[in-house]
């Protein structure tokens, strides 16, 4: 158990054993203060009773203005039952981890804020606790916002139960704050990476937001799901809806930055299909969590996507296509028309523009 006060941690490296110490005291409902890239913040797991009024008690905040919630993993997301539409999906796609707080709908209806850091402290602290943390500016309301652990210190004078030292703060700025639950996005507070969203409000606003997002999984991203993200692509473009219907394909073990195979490249090309700027990416969880449908080349990647994101599995269609890979030309014309007719048995899916 760690002693109430200062524990030191290094923000570029932290030491995971003061992190689980740090971690333990939180689930036992102590209230921490602790780095983002921002500024200093100051919470608790979102189920320690009565997190709310001593954080209010903490900070001279009224009840009327709400806190945010800080999450480190896109499952906590799930958690908290967050609506994927367009526009939270987009945004998130872009800007988390980082810098941005984002006021989302859930599936009550009801406005909540949330934050993604990506400061190391701060996402392994709140990946060992286990759940979202209830979490604020570790300043008194009105006052500024703390960069080092000393002025957290001046400012909330002991007022938490400990405090992480990872130094200063590397952005030096509050969190940019991002109304995302009308039909275009408000920006509450520019603050941080405040001109990147800036310009993808502009984006947005232009009517450049696609409500569909589908993902294409396979191995290693290289011959299988750049031809299924290809022709799918040339599919959607047909029927005119390349405005409204987003696809990418990326590789459970892939590395990103290839192009695909030559074979791929070539049968797609038979197709009229460009696809010489393609290059591979492997699977991340925020593609997964930002998609409304994910094709899955073969069942291994359907679990391995789930692994993931578990969340992911209830999304997912099998196509069950054979791996090309290392065959000549001929193999990958018949993977690619096993694709097309896979494909074509799912088109009303795929094409389903309605949000759930």
């Amino acid at each position: 158990m760690v002693t109430p006060g200062v524990i030191k941690i290094d923000s570029h490296d932290p030491d995971m054993k003061r992190i689980r110490e740090v971690a333990n005291a939180c689930k036992e409902g102590k209230i921490i203060a602790f780095p983002t890239e921002t500024v200093y913040g100051i919470g608790g797991k979102m189920s320690a009773p009565e997190i709310e009024k001593r954080l209010r008690e903490i900070k001279g905040r009224s009840d009327a203005k709400p806190f945010s919630y800080h999450v480190s993993d896109w499952g906590m997301l799930d958690r908290l039952k967050v609506k994927k539409t367009p526009l939270v999906r987009t945004m998130a796609r872009q800007f988390w981890p980082g810098p941005v707080t984002m006021v989302v709908p859930d599936l009550v209806g009801q406005k909540i804020g949330i934050r993604f850091p990506r400061n190391k402290i701060a996402l392994a602290l709140i990946q060992e606790v286990g759940e979202p943390f209830i979490a604020t500016s570790a300043n008194g309301s009105g006052k500024p916002s703390p960069h080092t652990a000393n002025q957290v210190v001046e400012q909330l004078q002991g007022a938490f139960d400990q405090l992480i030292d990872g130094g200063k703060t590397e952005l030096m700025l509050d969190s940019t704050v991002v109304d995302l639950t009308g039909e275009i996005p408000v920006i509450l507070r520019k603050a941080a990476q405040g001109a990147d969203v800036e310009r993808a409000v502009e984006k947005i606003s232009s009517g450049k937001c696609p409500r569909k997002r589908i993902v294409i999984v396979c191995t290693g991203n290289s011959c299988r799901s750049p031809m299924a993200e290809g022709w799918l692509k040339h599919e959607i473009e047909k029927k005119g809806l390349s405005s409204e219907i987003e696809v990418i394909s990326c590789g459970t073990s892939a590395r990103d930055g290839l192009p695909c195979t030559p074979e791929a490249e070539l049968v797609l090309r038979n197709r009229e299909i460009d696809f010489s700027g393609f290059r591979s990416r492997r699977c991340r969880k925020g593609d997964l969590w930002s998609s409304d449908l994910i094709l899955a080349m073969a069942a291994q990647h359907a679990e391995d996507a789930a692994a993931l994101l578990p969340s992911a599995r209830e999304k997912t269609i099998t196509l069950n296509v054979e791996d090309p890979i290392g065959m000549g030309v001929q193999v990958y014309e018949k993977t690619l028309l096993d694709i097309e007719s896979k494909m074509k048995q799912y088109m009303n899916k795929i094409l389903q523009l309605d949000q759930p």
